[in-house]
């Protein structure tokens, strides 16, 4: 009995803390209201935004979520809480496994210890957040980073078939497809857009075969993405107008920053091409790090921990719960630090400054007018892009050791066709 306490205890710890946490969840947002709504929508065939106001999501969620109307609306809660954790589970063991590939041994013995202690510590409020929300990010985040690690152990189809998933339900994982393109990798590319396109449709095929409305994915680019991505927003829809007013303090992404600064022209620029200023800067250093990233596939988790933080920085809004997509990045530089000891000072800095403007800045202890201080000032996003240093150093100055280990065990044809 003990030895079986011993091996699973880490499982019966999570399970104890899942259940104390149940009663908070959804306190901030009940999100899978709105989720089974959208649903609910397309069953019934009917236009989305008139059926479903809140909804500005895009549809292939609505399609996904199709179980709950047929799940008793009293079990809509625990079913969500289960697969929300559950994707948080997911989401860990693979980052930790990309982990492990980077930096042998990390996930071994006291090492494991200190990397999921530290990891979770360190995201511990983002965790919280989602939590909080009912955000489908939690899922949609396990989908991306099981993508992420297909592609660096040479699975492409599924890689490519995750990460379309990802994009199909959020949208900004987009980003992954002219990545995939940079790296060569065609046939992830190939099954990235067959799942995207699938799966957005998969609304218009329900509904039409039902004798509904058919064009889901087109009135959600027309009536939510492009006003959202350009200046212009109907003003009938309200969560268009709260993503866009420089008085708003929930939209964290960069172009909440320059909302929030540039309501008017400065030195004769006017506020959109001070957005397209600071997107034109912060895509210039992505796309730096992506171009000196080897094509080798072990360095497609940090590439992809690399685009997470990139979606946070350009989305048109980026919630304080979106922040949970740090997870995956924060794994990787803490096993790092772990595993590597060039990177021990370095990257223990990079982690306390992104903490203290991700966490340290915006809690209970500081206080509200703190938190609005660096809510204002983007702390946040600021938090998440300090990451990207770390990365910078693991990519050009001090390669991971397990690349380098791997490289050399490989015969040189087999290592070529990666590089």
């Amino acid at each position: 009995m003990t030895a079986w306490l011993k091996q699973r205890w880490g499982w019966i710890a999570l399970v104890l803390l899942a259940a104390i946490y149940y009663p908070f969840f959804g306190k901030g947002f009940e999100g899978i209201t709105v989720y089974s709504a959208a649903a609910d929508c397309v069953w019934r065939g009917e236009v989305m935004l008139p059926c479903a106001p809140p909804f500005s999501y895009e549809p292939a969620l609505a399609a996904l979520a199709l179980p709950f109307v047929f799940i008793p609306a009293a079990l809509h809660k625990v079913v969500w809480y289960a697969i929300c954790v559950a994707s948080l589970v997911v989401t860990v063991r693979f980052a930790e496994a990309m982990g492990e590939r980077l930096y042998p041994g990390v996930t071994r013995g006291e090492n494991l210890v200190w990397l999921r202690s530290a990891s979770l510590l360190l995201c511990g409020k983002q965790i919280l957040e989602v939590l909080n929300y009912q955000a489908y990010e939690a899922p949609a985040l396990a989908m991306l980073t099981v993508g992420m690690w297909a592609l660096t152990v040479g699975r492409e189809s599924a890689g490519g078939f995750w990460l379309g998933v990802g994009a199909a339900v959020r949208a900004t994982p987009v980003i992954y497809l002219p990545y995939l393109l940079l790296k060569r990798r065609y046939l992830a590319a190939l099954a990235f857009l067959a799942a995207f396109f699938a799966l957005s449709l998969l609304p218009d095929l329900i509904s039409a075969l039902r004798g509904g409305h058919v064009g889901y994915l087109y009135d959600w680019l027309r009536q939510v993405a492009g006003p959202g991505i350009l200046p212009g927003s109907p003003a009938d829809l309200h969560f268009l107008s709260a993503w866009a007013s420089p008085t708003s303090l929930g939209n964290q992404s960069l172009r909440g920053l320059v909302n929030r600064f540039a309501t008017e022209p400065v030195l004769g620029l006017s506020p959109r091409l001070i957005l397209f200023a600071v997107y034109g800067a912060f895509g210039f250093v992505l796309a730096a790090l992506l171009l000196i990233s080897p094509r080798d596939k072990a360095y497609a988790a940090i590439d992809g921990a690399i685009l997470l933080i990139a979606m946070l920085a350009l989305s048109p809004m980026t919630s304080r719960y979106h922040f949970v997509l740090v997870l995956p990045a924060v794994v990787l530089v803490v096993a790092a630090v772990i595993g590597d000891r060039r990177m021990r000072l370095f990257g223990g800095v990079v982690l306390a400054a992104s903490f203290m403007l991700l966490t340290g800045t915006s809690n209970d202890l500081t206080g509200q007018r703190v938190a609005e201080f660096a809510y204002r000032y983007g702390f946040m996003t600021e938090g998440a892009i300090v990451l990207l240093v770390a990365f910078a150093a693991m990519l050009r100055i001090w390669p991971p050791p397990g690349i380098a280990a791997n490289a050399v065990a490989l015969p040189a044809r087999e290592a070529a066709q990666y590089r």
